[in-house]
């Protein structure tokens, strides 16, 4: 696992490292991996750990006392409180110890001064053993959009902050080493980078049996997750899944989903402001080019690949799928769809590619910033652009059987209709090329063909 995480390790370590006591936050989503991080960062380590419950002040305490005698000397005098528990772990002499306190917010939402108490600890000059205190949490929109104003200018104490982000999908490939190219394509476009959900797929079952088995079958994992998508503490869910429903539907404009779901606007704004924050859904902006008159604005989408999986497949047939087996069901309503679904990110596994070559100096040009162009009339699945201004776009094929030089006289079109001056063209095929389209490439010095032997 820290074999994934080298820049996350190292940039921890640089703390664990340092010769006085350290306080770093440390989050990512439910499923990123962040326990199996924690886990292995410890894993030979001095170490106290604990995990915070939501209740109150007083249980919190009660229930970290009880845990901690489990661990320490007997008649330990874990004193008054927070300050005792810390104190009481800290006193514990060791060359060098790491103290995590996971799921920290259910701790501090219900506490004014846990916080001043872990300060007054790693402050304490006494203490002649470095500590690394890591607060760690899986609730990401909290600690981006409550927590500096929860903890006031206790948050100036922090030290460092850490967000473990989704794995990208060269990782996904290391993982299901017994897939080709096609299955961890499907697989990243169920479970994208959520190192977590991976454990709970089997690479020697096919994809659409793990579907099957994983996902359509009631009381498996997978489908008892999808039901229970959204946080607890949202209230009116059945707004936010209307909301995911409806984008899952290919309504991506707020105008769209106003008139699909007849919310108001203004509403709509709150609502995917949420599911935003959320890190559910993603507002799509258009790379800014001379064409902006003919780019789509306001583009919402759900951006996490199981939420995606699951409305635009399962939510809106539960009923057919309680009556039904699951194999039945993935033959009537994903199996012929699954290419169209999958499309969306295999152009997500191309831009991978290129930003990995372009950090390798193995494109024409150093590129500082990428994205895609949507147009009122036509698409660029990829758009990057070096300081200078030289330009490389691309195109991505996963549906068809080859990609032909119609689909590349139409990339020239869309790049006319958003004002730009390619210098390269990257024409990505799962599968093949039309000979026409090969002896243009042949002939030219800025046409790339990639298939999937190269990706």
């Amino acid at each position: 696992m820290l074999q994934e995480r080298t820049v996350e390790y190292n940039y921890l370590k640089g703390f664990y490292n340092r010769s006085d006591n350290q306080i770093v936050v440390t989050y990512g989503g439910k499923y990123s991996g962040i326990d199996s991080f924690i886990q292995d960062l410890i894993s030979e380590k001095d170490y106290f750990y604990y995990k915070a419950r939501a209740c109150s002040m007083n249980e919190q305490i009660s229930l970290w006392r009880s845990e901690l005698k489990e661990d320490l000397p007997k008649n330990t005098d874990l004193g008054y409180g927070y300050l005792g528990i810390l104190t009481a772990m800290v006193n514990q002499k060791t060359e060098k110890r790491i103290i995590i306190i996971d799921e920290f917010q259910n701790i501090i939402k219900y506490s004014d001064n846990f916080m001043d108490c872990l300060i007054r600890v790693a402050n304490d000059k006494w203490n002649n053993q470095p500590i690394l205190f890591i607060l760690a949490t899986s609730s990401v929109y909290w600690v981006e959009n409550t927590m500096v104003e929860k903890m006031g200018k206790a948050a100036y104490e922090i030290n460092g902050l850490l967000k473990i982000n989704d794995l990208n999908f060269l990782n996904l490939v290391r993982y299901f080493q017994k897939y080709k190219l096609k299955s961890n394509v499907e697989v990243y476009s169920i479970l994208g980078g959520h190192r977590d959900l991976w454990n709970y797929w089997d690479d020697d079952k096919s994809v659409s049996e793990n579907i099957c088995s994983k996902i359509l079958k009631k009381g498996s994992f997978f489908y008892e997750y999808g039901c229970h998508i959204l946080p607890e503490e949202l209230r009116e869910p059945n707004v936010y899944n209307t909301i995911l429903s409806t984008l899952a539907q290919g309504n991506e404009k707020l105008n769209d989903i106003y008139k699909h779901t007849g919310y108001s606007r203004a509403k709509i704004s709150v609502y995917l402001k949420n599911l935003i924050a959320l890190n559910l859904v993603e507002k799509v902006d258009s790379y800014d080019t001379q064409g902006r008159e003919n780019a789509k604005k306001g583009i919402y989408r759900i951006c996490d690949p199981f939420v995606d999986f699951w409305f635009y497949f399962v939510f809106s047939r539960l009923s057919k799928l309680a009556v039904s087996t699951p194999e039945k069901f993935y033959n009537k309503y994903i199996s012929s769809e699954l290419k169209n679904y999958t499309s969306r990110y295999f152009k997500d596994v191309c831009a991978e590619y290129l930003e990995l070559m372009n950090k390798m100096g193995q494109l024409r040009y150093s590129y500082v910033k990428s994205g895609s162009w949507a147009g009122k009339v036509g698409n660029i699945d990829i758009i990057a652009q070096d300081k200078d201004g030289h330009t490389l776009v691309g195109q991505c094929n996963w549906e068809k059987s080859r990609m032909t030089y119609e689909d590349y006289e139409w990339l020239v079109f869309c790049v006319k209709q958003a004002k730009l001056k390619a210098e390269d063209y990257y024409l990505f095929s799962a599968n093949d090329f039309d000979e026409r389209l090969k002896t243009e490439a042949e002939n030219s010095e800025n046409i790339y063909l990639i298939d999937s032997t190269k990706l």
